[in-house]
């Protein structure tokens, strides 16, 4: 079984649901395993997959959709002491295009425009008992995917693990992701043809991203730095979120 494989986790119900863990930093240190997760959204959790998250100690669950799509898809997982459920909406509005924009412009518009649900997120994980946590928006590639490639890159994970990580989610979402995507499209009288590419998730758009982040702030840590996200929130999710490899 490959390291790909046993990230993702099966049979829960929800889409694109898999774990961080395992992922080497450039300081010798790895990603803990059942730490942080990313996934589409719950709806559809199963009552096997709601128990499963439970019992590997989920105390946080952000989610980053809208109002309506929270409204339409609402989140399944129980309401209890012990997971706390944030709404950091990405996006609140309408988007400025008449037209959904390329993956690149729409991420960078978070990076250089959504700063604050960016710092939000980084705060939220920063909070007492706050891990293990779960990150997700409707697919998990999209918004989810930025976020994460943010966290793993400010604790140390290397360009092309991230970026490898973000390509998985097409893995991930398989052939019924692109029929549901493609009739959405159809819905709204847009050409399948012309906007497919905005379905996948090739892991070289994500180091073009990373790539951009490093020519205008020179690395992810300065952007985080000139968006408010502390060295001390940094440190501690570092030490939350790696620990030293073991020794056999």
């Amino acid at each position: 079984m490959t390291d790909h494989e046993v990230r993702i986790v099966p049979s829960s119900g929800a889409r694109n649901l898999r774990d961080l863990g395992g992922y080497p930093t450039s300081d010798g240190r790895r990603t803990r395993w059942r730490t942080l997760f990313r996934s589409g959204c719950l709806d559809q959790l199963t009552p096997a997959g709601q128990s499963w998250l439970v019992q590997v100690g989920l105390r946080t669950v952000i989610d980053l959709r809208e109002d309506d799509e929270v409204a339409e898809r609402p989140n399944v997982l129980p309401d209890s002491a012990e997971v706390r459920y944030r709404r950091i909406p990405l996006f609140e509005g309408p988007l400025p295009d008449a037209k959904p924009p390329p993956l690149d412009v729409g991420y960078w518009r978070v990076i250089e425009q959504r700063y604050v649900p960016v710092r939000a997120v980084f705060e939220a994980l920063d909070e007492p008992r706050a891990l293990p946590a779960l990150i997700h928006c409707h697919a998990g590639k999209d918004r989810t995917g930025v976020l994460v490639a943010l966290i793993l890159a400010a604790i140390g994970v290397q360009h092309a693990t991230i970026a490898a990580d973000y390509a998985l989610s097409a893995t991930c979402l398989g052939a019924d992701y692109l029929d549901e995507t493609r009739e959405w499209f159809t819905s709204k009288g847009w050409s399948w043809e012309e906007y497919r590419h905005l379905a996948g998730a090739p892991a070289e758009l994500m180091l073009s991203v990373l790539g951009q982040i490093d020519s205008h702030y020179r690395g992810v840590t300065p952007y985080l730095a000139s968006i408010g996200v502390s060295h001390s929130v940094l440190e501690r999710l570092r030490e939350l979120l790696t620990e030293a490899p073991r020794v056999p």
